[in-house]
């Protein structure tokens, strides 16, 4: 059921980011990174061809704490 409902919620996120306008193109979901011999995983992945660069989406819970700052970079 949990993977049910953020299934549900990445698909309406990535369709709302799509519809900010040109240049958004879709590359991943559940995008696994190795980091010094472990695995993270990005909730959705997008490349921004205007601007070249990589856009990364991060799902949390709750209210935003600066260590999820820390852990995107």
């Amino acid at each position: 059921m949990e993977k049910d409902l953020e299934e549900a919620i990445l698909r309406e996120l990535e369709a709302f980011i799509l519809e900010l306008g040109k240049g958004f193109a879709f590359i991943e979901r559940q995008k696994r990174m190795i980091i010094d011999g472990e695995d993270f995983y990005l909730d959705l992945l997008f490349y921004h061809r205007n601007l070249k660069r990589l856009v990364a989406v991060e799902l949390k819970l709750g209210k935003f704490e600066a260590q999820h700052k820390g852990q995107m970079e």
